[in-house]
């Protein structure tokens, strides 16, 4: 269980960013990141902890875990990347949106308000042609158990973003759609992505992070 605790005043926003490898990845961007939210006038403290590999059953487990000392310091934001090893591994949109909900639900009851990273458009094929084929072989199976699509993330996404509309939590999270920040999808990965064109790079976090900034400037705005 994780203790709701108070959350100390200061003028510092603090940022926790949870999921898989791009999580992971972001820790080395923390300071960048926050040297955005700076230069629009706002203090902050970025706290990114990933897990390659990581699909959304095992983040939201994580939160119990090794990520409970981070939500423990009361963060403002809580930014959430998960998905994209959900849908590589034909883990179907059921699965998948049943536990992104209990995510958004745990941080919505700590008072800490969720950062939806959409599901990015990386290069779902180059990812499939450089897996063993015993790998190939195990999604395959899935894909039938779970009659999920075979190259395609965009059933996840709509998926996410209709329950998260049912179940009225549009005004108690912050959605970060992909079109805000890599409009080209993974066409673009030459730019923002690294060679397996499916982690961003030094430029693809610049983008990512400068996007984020602006939303949660915006987010805090829309509510003083």
């Amino acid at each position: 269980m994780i203790e709701k605790k108070s959350r100390p005043y200061n003028d510092t926003l603090r940022i926790a960013f949870i999921g898989d490898s791009w999580a992971a990845y972001h820790r080395a961007y923390d300071s960048h990141l926050d040297s955005l939210f700076t230069t629009q006038g706002q203090l902050a403290h970025v706290s990114s902890l990933g897990y390659v590999g990581a699909k959304s059953k095992t983040i939201y487990m994580q939160l119990y875990t090794t990520a409970k000392p981070l939500l423990e310091k009361c963060p403002d934001y809580c930014l959430i990347s998960a998905g994209i090893n959900d849908a590589v591994a034909k883990m179907g949109t059921d699965f998948y949106v049943h536990h992104y909900m209990l995510i958004l639900q745990q941080l919505i009851d700590l008072g800490i308000k969720p950062v939806v990273l959409e599901m990015p458009e990386v290069n779902y094929c180059a990812i499939f042609d450089r897996e063993p084929w015993t790998m190939k072989m195990r999604h395959v199976l899935s894909l039938l158990l779970t009659d999920a699509k075979m190259y395609s993330f965009a059933p996840y996404r709509i998926s996410l973003k209709n329950a998260i509309e049912k179940n009225g939590l549009q005004n108690r999270v912050v959605y970060v759609s992909a079109d805000l920040w890599n409009a080209d999808g993974y066409q673009d990965y030459r730019n923002l992505y690294q060679s397996d064109e499916t982690h961003l790079n030094t430029k693809g976090y610049e983008v990512l992070d400068s996007c984020i900034a602006s939303v949660i400037i915006r987010d805090i705005g829309n509510n003083q």
